[in-house]
């Protein structure tokens, strides 16, 4: 069933003309094929509205509701206070390369959430349809939302895709700026969660050739997936260490620091056969979209061909 949505822009344009958006839900069948009459529910949004200069909106076909995001630490508490040239970059389903340089409003003791919409507002700015910005006309950029939610900021890609990694993924990076003070540490975006990251994490699992008694090094089956830094953890079923990989010495063999207060060695001694894990932040899962719901795949379905329209 159909779903006729009236539009309007009161902040800019008070007395224009509403405009409408129709979402629907389409089905096809089967997928692929298959015996089983696999199907895939299609959403579709559309608009007659036309966009600036007149050109007609693409409609918005979506199966899937993965949409890419990037979380700062938590670490900020309280109001911020943002120096004049504070600045970051901001890549959305794009390299940090391919990024949006943005220049955030200067102030004191600001609350967090005037800060997310300024962030959100100097994205949008340079996209907007016909205003020359830096990235005009790109969706990825124009429908963007950034919030504070929790203690944390979350800056959320303009489009909804069917993978978090890849050509064609939606993503959001953040990195440091080219020139004027590098605002991240301030906000929490020097140590940032992301659906990209954790989408691309890989279940390592390997297993011990050799007895482990003492010292620093522990020998596994491969030490593929495994580097510096990593956290693993070894268990044989009865006991359970955790350390810290300072050094892959080859295929076999990685060097470790243990945990504080045991010295170089593990706590305990593990067979042959120990199994050895590589630790992630959470497990090794698909990462939860920002769109979870299909009520938030209308409203961002909405919201993608509202930014479009010519409401003057």
């Amino acid at each position: 069933m159909a779903v006729n949505v009236t539009v309007r822009d009161i902040v800019n344009f008070p007395g224009g003309t509403p405009k409408t958006v129709t979402v629907d839900i389409a089905q096809i069948v089967p997928v692929g094929g298959t015996p089983e009459g696999d199907e895939i529910w299609v959403s579709s949004s559309t608009t007659a509205a036309t966009a600036s200069g007149g050109g007609s909106i693409q409609s918005i076909f979506k199966n899937t509701m993965k949409r890419g995001w990037i979380r700062s630490s938590g670490f900020v508490t309280g109001n911020i206070t943002i120096p004049a040239l504070a600045r970051m970059v901001v890549a959305i389903d794009e390299a940090i390369g391919s990024g949006l340089e943005i220049t955030l409003t200067a102030g004191s003791n600001l609350l967090p959430g005037d800060v997310a919409q300024d962030i959100e507002s100097k994205i949008v700015a340079q996209a907007r349809i016909g205003q020359g910005g830096a990235k005009a006309g790109n969706l990825s950029y124009l429908n963007c939302q950034v919030s504070f939610t929790n203690g944390k900021f979350e800056i959320q890609s303009g489009t909804v895709a069917d993978k978090f990694t890849g050509t064609g993924r939606s993503s959001v990076k953040v990195g440091p700026p080219s020139t004027g003070t590098d605002i991240r540490t301030t906000l929490g975006f020097n140590i940032t969660t992301d659906s990209e990251t954790l989408a691309s994490r890989q279940l390592v699992d390997t297993d011990l050739t050799a007895a482990y008694t003492s010292s620093d090094l522990i020998t596994v089956r491969s030490t593929a997936g495994l580097s510096a830094g990593d956290a693993f953890i070894v268990f044989d079923g009865t006991n359970t260490n955790t350390a810290t990989i300072s050094g892959v010495i080859s295929a076999s063999v990685v060097r470790f620091t243990s945990v504080s207060g045991i010295g170089l060695g593990l706590a305990n001694s593990f067979a042959t056969g120990a199994l050895l894990r590589k630790l992630h932040q959470v497990d090794v899962a698909d990462p939860v979209s920002s769109v979870t719901s299909v009520d938030q795949l209308y409203r961002y379905s909405i919201d993608a061909l509202v930014n479009q329209i010519n409401f003057s």
